[in-house]
């Protein structure tokens, strides 16, 4: 039966007039597929743009350029200025973290005997905070908006204590990357 219903197939698409070399649908179809590859390229030319806004801000906030000589580093970073050697370490959480697992992670951090201080910091705050690092560039401070950049955790750490918290809570449900300051013996 199988093999009947093939042979009725054939015999009705051999009954079917050949398209001419200029149809219309043919050409709307050709065109439509470079217009979906050009706004696919576009979309991923935009999607890397913010990518490298994020990266840009989160390395001049986080990863200072070696001090001039005679600075110290608290100077350079004040991240690294608490006086028992404490630093900030950023917790950067996923685009897509649910409720439960920012409580989760929260309440882990702040189980987490290392931990001397932690704060929440939200897409708005940490957008305030970009437009104040980046006044002086307008025209890159249009170019992202609060959603680009992802909310936090800030983390008041022992510097002795960074390897073993980074290896605990990097790879966690939520979180998408752990940065800590350069600060002299941060085990970096």
């Amino acid at each position: 039966m199988e093999q009947n219903l093939r042979v009725l197939f054939d015999r009705a698409l051999d009954d079917e007039p050949v398209l001419p070399p200029g149809d219309p649908a043919r050409l709307a179809m050709a065109q439509g597929r470079r217009i979906r590859r050009r706004r696919g390229l576009l979309a991923a030319g935009a999607v890397a743009a913010a990518a490298v806004a994020v990266a840009v801000t989160v390395n001049a906030v986080w990863a200072p350029a070696a001090p001039p000589p005679g600075f110290s580093a608290a100077a350079e970073n004040p991240a690294c200025a608490a006086p028992d050697g404490a630093f900030v370490v950023a917790v950067f959480l996923t685009q897509g973290v649910t409720a439960a697992q920012r409580s989760d992670l929260q309440a882990a951090l702040q189980a987490y005997p290392a931990v001397r201080d932690l704060q929440r910091e939200s897409r708005q705050e940490a957008f305030a905070r970009f437009q104040q690092l980046w006044k002086d560039d307008p025209n890159f401070v249009q170019s992202v908006d609060a959603d680009s950049l992802p909310e936090s955790f800030r983390v008041t750490l022992a510097p002795a204590a960074y390897p073993d918290f980074e290896a605990r809570f990097h790879g966690r449900p939520g979180v998408q990357d752990i940065v800590a300051p350069s600060c002299p013996g941060a085990g970096r």
